[in-house]
């Protein structure tokens, strides 16, 4: 893992990022499944692997990209020998996994940081306003 990437960060936190990477490692292989959500798209766009809701893959190896990427997993299928390198946001951790649900977490949270980021907005701007109460409102 580069630690510039990780150090210069504005959409992951560097801190938990490099713990849960560390811990991911130590645990490969993990087996996942492709996040329903984004079937579709990835079908056309990784044509050469078979994606299915319930198909299994395990994933392999793993590699951070900052910014850009996030945390990139090298997946492949106990069938074939087809690999393929995808962010895991796309993917969904067997819930009887013990990283489960910090691989989880970091998804929701680098989802919603990637959404902020787009909009053009700032992460403050994002929590809702609170009413004035009282006198003088």
């Amino acid at each position: 893992m580069t630690e510039k990437m990780l150090a210069s960060s504005t959409i992951d936190d560097p801190v938990e990022t490099r713990q849960l990477y560390i811990d991911m490692e130590a645990s490969l292989p993990i087996n996942v499944c492709f996040a329903g959500s984004s079937i579709k798209a990835l079908q056309q766009q990784l044509s050469h692997l078979e994606i299915t809701k319930d198909k299994i893959f395990t994933i392999e190896k793993l590699l951070y990209l900052g910014d850009q990427g996030g945390i990139l997993c090298n997946i492949s299928s106990p069938e074939d020998d087809q690999q393929a390198m995808i962010s895991i946001t796309h993917l969904k951790v067997d819930l009887d996994h013990p990283l489960a649900d910090r691989i989880n977490f970091y998804q929701k949270k680098r989802t919603l940081a990637l959404a902020i980021a787009n909009s053009g907005t700032r992460r403050a701007a994002a929590k809702p306003k609170r009413k004035k109460r009282g006198f003088g409102s």
